[in-house]
């Protein structure tokens, strides 16, 4: 019949080694911790003991806050990826509140209290978040991401 279209079905592609964003999530984490191993180190040098403490806090914080979001992302998208978008905004905002939490029970409880201590805690949440920021959709953008297995050429349709 002259009307009747060709149809190939193809189905997603699941990745054995996890979602894709989980496969630079190692490399994301070890940037981050390497810009905030470098800035704890300027802060031990420029300041003294109570800044390193400061900027370990700030880096090894924004570290496990943002590994956290990417990990609740990876498996809500597993699970359910209609969610995905509602999932991630919430995700981010409770990273923000989390990292304001933390800050403000900190300042509260006058940990690290020399204003020169804090201006470390801060400056190593800022290094550390923009470094994460950085390797993530860099090395994100590089992958190869199939979207569907194609069919084998030698199997016919018909």
């Amino acid at each position: 019949m002259t009307t009747e279209t060709r149809r190939t079905t193809r189905t997603p592609v699941r990745s054995a080694s996890g979602a894709p964003v989980l496969r630079v999530l190692p490399a994301v984490v070890l940037s981050a911790l390497g810009a905030t191993v470098v800035v704890a180190l300027a802060a031990l040098v420029l300041t003294g003991v109570d800044a390193l403490a400061a900027a370990l806090v700030g880096g090894l914080l924004v570290i496990g806050v943002f590994a956290f979001g990417v990990l609740t992302l990876a498996w809500v998208v597993r699970l359910l990826p209609s969610a995905s978008l509602l999932v991630a905004l919430v995700t981010y905002a409770t990273q923000l509140a989390l990292v304001l939490l933390v800050v403000m029970a900190i300042a509260d409880a006058e940990l690290f209290a020399a204003p020169a201590v804090r201006g470390w805690l801060a400056g190593a949440l800022v290094a550390t978040t923009v470094t994460w920021v950085v390797a993530h959709l860099w090395l994100a953008s590089r992958q190869r991401i199939p979207v569907y297995d194609l069919p084998d050429p030698g199997v016919s349709d018909a």
